[in-house]
C-alpha cells in the first residue's frame, strides 16, 4: 500500500492546505491499514530518522541521539498514535459521534503532520526545541478542527470529548512510559542523567505533564482510601452536608474549566485571530481538563476527606432519591436528602 510519491503529496498538502486534504482523504480513511502504511508509519519513521541524522550533523545540542534511542522513539511514536486514536474513537461513540478506530487514526495522523515535522527539527541548534513545541501545539489545534470532520462529534459535546480524550491519552502514556522506561534507551546527554533535567521555564508542555502527574497522584492516593459503612446503612447529617459542600466546590471548578476551554476552542476555530500565545494557552489549558476528570476526587482529598466514604455517601443518597422507601435506612437517607434537596438536586447527574 505504500506509495512514496502520494505520501509526500499528502504530507505537503496537510501542511499547507489541511482542510481540503482532510476532505479529500476522508473516503479512504475507513481502512486503518492503508492509513498506517501510507501515512502513520512513514511519518513516524521519517521524523525519527531525520531527527537522528540532524542530531548527528549538529552534534545533538544537549542530547546526542543514538540508534537505540531512535528505535525507542519510533516504537513509542507508534504506541502513542495508536493509543490516541483508540481513545478518540472510543470516546467519540460515547459523545454521540462515530466510534471508529480507523477514522480516528486518520484524523490524528493528518492533524499531527506538523508535529512530526517539529519532531524532526528538534535537534536544530537554538531554535529546534521552539519549533518542535510550536508545531506540536499547532497539531493539537489541528486535531480539534479535524475531529468533527472525521468522527462527527456534535458541537455541544465537542469540547468535552476533546479535552477528556487528551487527558486520558496523556495519563495512559505516562503510565506506559513508567512501565517501559527501563526498556527504552534515551539519548545520551553531554551533561549526565537526562532524567534530572526539567523542562525549560515557560514550556507549556512541561506544565501540562506536571499537572497530569498531580492528577495521577491524586487518583492513586484516593484509591488507597477505605471505608466501612455503618451496620444500619444510615447516613449522618454531617456526611450529607459535607457531600453537598464538596459537590458545590466541584461544580464551580468544572464550570470555570469548561468556560476557559470553550473560549480557547472557539478561538482555535478562527484562524485569523489565533496567535502563538493562544496556541500555548490551548496546550496549557489541557491541564485544566483535570478539573473535569478528577475535580470530585481532588475536592474530597483537598478537604481532607475519605474518597471511599464519599462514594458510599453518593451511592446511598441517590439510592434513597430513587427508591424513597423500602427499608428504614432508605427512608432515613431520603429524609436527609429532602433536607438538602435544594443543594443536592442540581448534582443529580454529576
Amino acid at each position: 500500500m505504500f506509495d512514496f510519491s502520494r505520501t509526500i503529496r499528502l504530507v505537503s498538502n496537510a501542511l499547507f492546505d489541511s482542510t481540503a486534504t482532510w476532505q479529500a482523504y476522508l473516503p479512504e480513511a475507513g481502512d486503518w491499514k492503508k492509513t498506517a502504511a501510507l501515512l502513520t508509519g512513514p511519518l513516524i519513521v521519517a521524523s525519527a530518522v531525520a531527527a537522528y541524522l540532524l542530531g548527528l550533523i549538529t552534534g545533538g545540542g544537549i542530547f546526542r541521539p543514538t540508534i537505540l534511542s531512535t528505535i525507542a522513539t519510533i516504537i513509542m511514536g507508534a504506541v502513542g498514535i495508536g493509543v490516541l486514536a483508540f481513545i478518540l474513537g472510543a470516546l467519540s461513540g460515547t459523545f454521540g459521534g462515530k466510534r471508529d478506530f480507523a477514522l480516528a487514526l486518520a484524523a490524528a495522523t493528518l492533524a499531527f503532520v506538523p508535529g512530526y515535522v517539529g519532531q524532526a527539527l528538534m535537534w536544530l541548534p537554538w531554535i529546534g526545541w521552539l519549533l518542535g513545541i510550536g508545531l506540536g501545539i499547532f497539531s493539537l489545534v489541528q486535531l480539534w478542527k479535524v475531529i468533527p470532520v472525521y468522527l462527527e462529534v456534535p458541537d455541544n459535546k465537542r469540547t468535552l470529548h476533546y479535552i477528556i480524550s487528551l487527558l486520558v491519552t496523556i495519563i495512559a502514556m505516562m503510565l506506559l512510559s513508567r512501565i517501559f522506561a527501563p526498556l527504552m534507551p534515551m539519548p545520551n546527554s553531554k551533561f549526565g542523567d537526562i532524567t534530572s533535567l526539567s523542562a525549560p521555564s515557560g514550556d507549556s508542555s512541561g506544565s501540562v505533564l506536571g499537572s497530569m502527574s498531580q492528577q495521577v497522584a491524586i487518583i492513586a492516593g484516593a484509591q488507597e482510601d477505605s471505608f466501612t459503612p455503618p451496620a444500619n446503612d444510615e447516613l449522618t447529617d454531617g456526611q450529607v452536608r459535607e457531600y453537598a459542600s464538596i459537590m458545590k466546590s466541584v461544580a464551580g471548578r468544572r464550570a470555570d474549566a469548561m468556560k476557559h476551554m470553550q473560549a480557547l476552542a472557539e478561538k482555535a476555530d478562527e484562524d485569523d485571530k489565533l496567535s502563538a500565545r493562544d496556541l500555548g494557552a490551548m496546550m496549557a489549558g489541557v491541564s485544566e481538563a483535570g478539573a473535569l476528570g478528577t475535580a470530585e476526587v481532588g475536592a474530597v482529598k483537598a478537604a481532607g476527606g475519605n474518597w471511599a466514604e464519599h462514594l458510599w455517601v453518593r451511592e446511598a443518597l441517590w439510592t434513597a432519591r430513587t427508591q424513597r422507601q423500602g427499608s428504614e435506612a432508605i427512608e432515613h437517607n431520603f429524609a436527609l436528602y429532602q433536607k438538602y434537596a435544594d443543594e443536592l438536586e442540581q448534582y443529580a447527574d454529576n
